[in-house]
């Protein structure tokens, strides 16, 4: 499998994850520590490593919902501050081997050790709305996207954080390799 992140008006992310499963958050897709993340910009083209441009980057676990307006990846809290972060953006889809979705700029963490949320890019989602790069039906989503989340991670704290936890150790313990080829 394969995560397309598109930001616009003209840049693109894509790394590769592995499916470890489904339940009733979502999919969830694993990036083992030292797998490629491509980025394209404006035609030019430049490779990193997942979760941190640095050799050899982190593990992490992505959620993919059926019907919301974010992507979630959760990290080892050990290795960085924000445990959990979440990419409001419009529904992921999926087609092919290939997850798509276009970022809305607004992200949304959560520290590991206090649970507090922060709310985060909001300079660069005011001027994409104002340039039209997003439109005002997708501003109105991206809003309520981010409030979804904050009663998401608040009332089903417990649950939804151990769950995404529980599924990135089960991944690090099967010792799957880095994705490190990508078309």
């Amino acid at each position: 499998m394969f995560i397309r992140k598109q930001k616009r008006p003209d840049g693109c992310g894509f790394w590769g994850a592995y499916n470890t499963g489904e339940d009733a958050f979502g999919v969830w897709l694993f990036t083992p520590r030292g797998s490629l993340y491509r980025d394209e910009k404006a035609g030019c083209t430049a490779y990193c490593y997942v979760g941190s441009p640095e050799r050899p980057g982190l593990p992490v676990m992505h959620l993919v919902p059926r019907a919301a307006w974010w992507v979630a990846t959760f990290s080892a809290p050990a290795e960085v501050p924000w445990s959990l972060t979440f990419d409001i953006a419009t529904p992921p889809h999926l087609a092919g081997s290939v997850w798509s979705y276009t970022d809305l700029e607004l992200d949304v963490r959560v520290e590991a050790l206090t649970g507090s949320l922060q709310l985060e890019d909001e300079d660069e989602f005011v001027a994409a709305c104002a340039d039209g790069t997003i439109s005002s039906t997708e501003a109105e989503a991206a809003r309520l996207a981010a409030d979804d989340i904050t009663t998401l991670v608040r009332r089903r704290k417990g649950e939804f954080g151990r769950t995404g936890a529980a599924r990135l150790l089960d991944a690090l313990t099967q010792g799957l390799p880095p994705i490190t080829v990508l078309p």
